[in-house]
């Protein structure tokens, strides 16, 4: 045993060694619970972060939501790593790697029109000439307000200082439109606005449309153009009554950059799941995409888009990939140590045991030369005493069975020697 355990346990440690430094390249478990900045009630933003929680709820991972005040509020919260908060749905121009740094794009998931609502008896045909005009901007925190102003300062006009701006949300948008206390409205949303449609189809209203949208990509990048074809809202009431182009900030799901790559896995897919059917703007299959991320992409989001998820995700429950996942990576140290040290082991035990009888070997042989050269009897007594003491240690001796013949070999090969000096003990 003991020279089982001088070749075997320091195998058994240096396993034990690589699988500690295989651990510290292992990322932890994925977390069963994780927080989304979505938006304000009524919003697409917080529909579709509940349609993801029920698809996570599938996989084990709790969706908390966190309602805000729009894709502004949420890459703020994103941003500030004192809050609670790992992922979120952040318009199309509201932050940048440089503004918001230590953030991710995961996908870009849908197209946000701006509809700018103008009452029928104000004479806009550019937008330079909103200006002294009472407009709804969109609610403080919301990316509106971000996209309104940079729309009207490349427009010539200061929101703070030649329109009259209202910090407005949805809801008190359209009821100042209806009492006529304003005289446009800006909203940015996946869909029209609910009472958009019956606000139209009363006539006093109309739907802008930028006919400049080329201008107005060539000058930001993260906008796109749609049209919305005569009655696509209304057929029966022509609702609109002509095509109208919509210019388009895409919205991203956005996470912050430490997010578990699992867990981007099951994000992705979520994505894929609540954005890729056909939409409002978008043919099947258009979203999740990686174009126009205003963010890093994280190094899993194109090959999860565009290849899906590997085997073991496709097939398994996303519990048991992720632990084969582990399991894979702490294999490694195991495949990389045992192989050649189960090589080597074996020869190692022989040469302990073996080395333990050659040792006795090696006093014989002193022992056999000098009883042949001693010329005193003092001399040769003291050598025979030797001899004596080796035999019993070699009585004494413990080996493996399969070693045995080694063993009595010796204990023959030292009464040989008795014989051959002329000694009869």
């Amino acid at each position: 045993m003991r020279e089982a355990l001088k070749v075997y346990l320091p195998i058994v440690l240096l396993i034990v060694a690589g699988f500690a430094v295989a651990l510290r390249f292992v990322a932890p478990p994925p977390p069963d619970r994780i927080v989304m900045a979505a938006g304000a009630q009524g919003g697409a933003y917080l529909e579709f972060a509940k349609r993801y929680a029920e698809i996570l709820a599938k996989d084990r991972v709790a969706l908390e939501i966190v309602e805000t005040a729009g894709a502004a509020d949420n890459l703020r919260r994103l941003s500030d790593r004192t809050v609670p908060v790992e992922i979120g749905l952040v318009q199309g121009g509201v932050g940048s790697e440089e503004g918001s740094p230590g953030l991710v794009a995961l996908a870009s998931v849908f197209y946000e029109p701006v509809w700018l609502v103008l009452r029928t008896d104000v004479p806009v045909d550019k937008l330079h000439d909103l200006r002294a005009r009472r407009i709804a901007i969109g609610g403080d925190g919301s990316g509106t307000q971000i996209l309104v102003r940079q729309v009207l300062r490349a427009n010539g006009l200061d929101v703070a200082r030649d329109v009259d701006a209202r910090a407005i949300g949805t809801a008190a948008s359209f009821e100042a439109l209806r009492d006529g206390s304003i005289d446009a409205a800006f909203f940015v949303g996946a869909r029209a606005p609910a009472a958009l449609t019956d606000l139209l189809a009363e006539g006093k209203h109309r739907l802008y449309s930028f006919e400049r949208h080329a201008a107005y990509r060539h000058n930001f990048p993260f906008l796109s153009s749609i049209t919305l074809p005569s009655g696509a809202l209304d057929l029966a009431r022509d609702v609109p009554n002509d095509d109208t182009i919509l210019l388009a900030p895409v919205a991203q799901l956005v996470a912050r950059e430490d997010v578990h790559p699992a867990l981007v896995q099951l994000l992705v897919k979520a994505a894929k799941e609540v954005h890729g059917p056909r939409q409002i703007f978008a043919p099947a299959g258009t979203f999740p995409t990686t174009r126009f991320a205003d963010f890093p992409l994280h190094e899993d989001s194109e090959r999860l888009i565009e290849r899906g998820p590997n085997f073991l995700a496709r097939y398994l429950p996303f519990w048991a990939a992720v632990l084969i996942e582990r399991s894979l990576v702490m294999l490694i140290p195991f495949v990389t140590l045992m192989i050649p040290l189960a090589r080597i082991a074996p020869p190692a035990y022989r040469w302990q045991v073996r080395g333990k009888i050659f040792a006795k070997y090696k006093a014989l042989r002193r022992i056999e030369a000098e009883l042949r050269v001693a010329k005193t009897p003092l001399q040769r007594a003291a050598l025979l005493s030797e001899l004596d003491v080796l035999q019993a240690n070699a009585g004494a001796l413990k080996v493996p069975a399969g070693y045995a013949d080694m063993l009595f070999n010796l204990r023959l090969h030292i009464r040989f020697v008795r014989e051959i000096v002329g000694d009869s003990r």
